[in-house]
This record gives structure tokens, C-alpha cells and sequence, in this order.
């Protein structure tokens, strides 16, 4: 925890506002996403069901496939705390939403690291005409994830249990990638090979983001090569995610942006 905080401020003292951007693309992407403060209809539907998640005291065997979890070390653990550590928190759930909303992201997301699936949802709230692709390493976690699609109504959503790679490798996607999620066995190895992949199935509009960019060294050496790869012509860092983005611009920029909700 330390630690962290000591990078956070480090991140703090160098990142931007809006009046310190002069790219318009990024000063748009703080006042349409960052600043957007509107509650989309699916909004509250997603966090009631996140509130009932967070006190569901169910026990269930989780079975890390990646570099695991922080903060629990044992497989049996209660839904309640699986909620509580390792959802993606709703202010930065909420803005991958408004970027597959602002940009009309078309066709395929993929998304790695289901969890217990509240991410999921935002996903494919976002655009219900897109297919969500959704990769999950446990399956009794996968189980409660399902159960949330089912209450919230969802059937734009494919879930696939077990290993990232191999079912990365095994998944055919009927059309463009538009936006890429990743959030998952944070090693420096794996997150190259999930992003390469990302690059295979890419075009200019398609957008890649990385959670968890500052969670240990291996993840912050992932992030510096990232950004240096050809491919990457811009990359906007939120600290509790990198985003990528593809598109063609006269000069390779990459932001760190800070606001309140960080």
C-alpha cells in the first residue's frame, strides 16, 4: 500500500488537467468521458446488483490462472470480498463505457478478466448491438458472473472459461475489434502477448486498454513497452489504466491526466 501511494503522488505531480492539454482529441476525451458526469439508464441497474454482490457472503473455490490476487491468498473465498478486492470500481467501469459510447465502438469487445462480471455489463450496456467477448479463468467465479447477465438481461455477452492465451488463440471474431479490455494475469509476459494479440486484430479505431498499469514492476515495464511500440500513437494514462489508442497522428503523444475521481 505504501508503495503505491508513493507512486501515485509521483504520477500526481506529473500528470495534466485539461488546461495543461493542447490536443484537442484529448481535451474532448476530458470533457465527453473523463468529465461526463451523466448517468447512463443502465447505470443503476448495474450497481444494485453490485450492492447485492458486495454482501452475498457465498463461499466459492476461485482458481487463479494468473499472477493472482493481492490482497487473498487462499481459493476459498466469500463473493462478498472476491467484490469488494477485485471489481473494477464504478467511476472507471462507468468510463469504458462512455468511450465505447462517445466513440461508436462497432462489433467485437473483448474483454479478459471477467470477474464477477460488473465490467461485463458496462461493456455490453455500452452498445447493445455489439458482441462481447468475455474471458474468464475461474469457473465458479464465471458462474456468478452468468447469473449476473441473466438479471440484468443481457445477451450480447459470450463467456468463456479458462486460460487467456489458449482461448485467445482459439477466438474467431466475426468482424473488427473495437475495443479491448485487458485485466488479467498481471505478468509482463502475459499482458505483451494479450496486447500483440490485441495489435493482430486492429485497426485505427480500435481501442486497447490495460488495467492496473502501476500494480507491480512487471506491469510497469509492460506499459513502457507498449508505449514505444510503432503501432501506439497515443496512449492517455489514468494511473488505474493506460489507454491506447491506434489512430494516425502527425506526432506520437502520450498524456497522463489526473482529476478527482483518481
Amino acid at each position: 500500500m505504501f508503495l503505491q501511494i508513493i507512486k501515485y503522488l509521483s504520477f500526481y505531480f506529473s500528470a495534466k488537467t485539461k488546461y495543461g492539454i493542447h490536443s484537442p482529441f484529448v481535451f474532448a476525451f476530458i470533457e465527453e468521458i473523463l468529465e461526463n458526469e451523466s448517468n447512463y439508464y443502465s447505470f443503476l441497474a448495474i450497481e444494485h446488483i453490485r450492492k447485492k454482490i458486495e454482501k452475498n457472503s457465498s463461499e466459492i473455490i476461485v482458481n487463479d490462472l494468473g499472477a493472482g490476487s493481492k490482497k487473498i491468498k487462499t481459493a476459498k473465498r466469500k463473493i462478498s470480498t472476491i467484490a469488494k478486492t477485485s471489481l473494477q470500481e464504478k467511476k472507471m467501469a462507468q468510463i469504458l463505457f462512455k468511450m465505447i459510447n462517445y466513440y461508436q465502438l462497432s462489433d467485437n469487445v473483448v474483454e479478459l478478466g471477467t470477474s464477477l462480471g460488473i465490467t461485463t455489463a458496462y461493456l455490453a450496456n455500452a452498445k447493445k448491438s455489439n458482441k462481447i467477448y468475455t474471458i474468464e479463468g475461474s469457473t465458479e467465479i464465471a458462474n456468478v458472473a452468468n447469473s449476473v447477465f441473466k438479471k440484468l438481461g443481457l445477451k450480447n455477452i459470450e463467456l468463456i472459461i479458462g486460460d487467456f492465451n489458449t482461448n485467445l488463440k482459439n477466438l474467431i471474431l466475426d468482424s473488427k475489434l473495437g475495443l479491448i479490455y485487458i485485466d488479467g494475469n498481471h505478468t509482463k509476459s502475459a499482458t505483451i502477448s494479450y496486447f500483440n494479440w490485441a495489435l493482430e486484430n486492429a485497426n485505427e479505431n480500435t481501442i486497447i486498454v490495460i488495467d492496473d498499469i502501476y500494480w507491480s514492476k512487471e506491469m510497469e515495464e509492460s506499459w513502457d513497452y507498449v508505449k514505444k511500440l510503432n503501432e501506439v500513437t497515443m496512449t492517455i494514462d489514468l494511473f488505474k489504466m493506460g489507454i491506447v489508442f491506434l489512430h494516425s497522428v502527425k506526432v506520437k503523444e502520450h498524456f497522463k491526466l489526473k482529476k478527482s475521481i483518481f
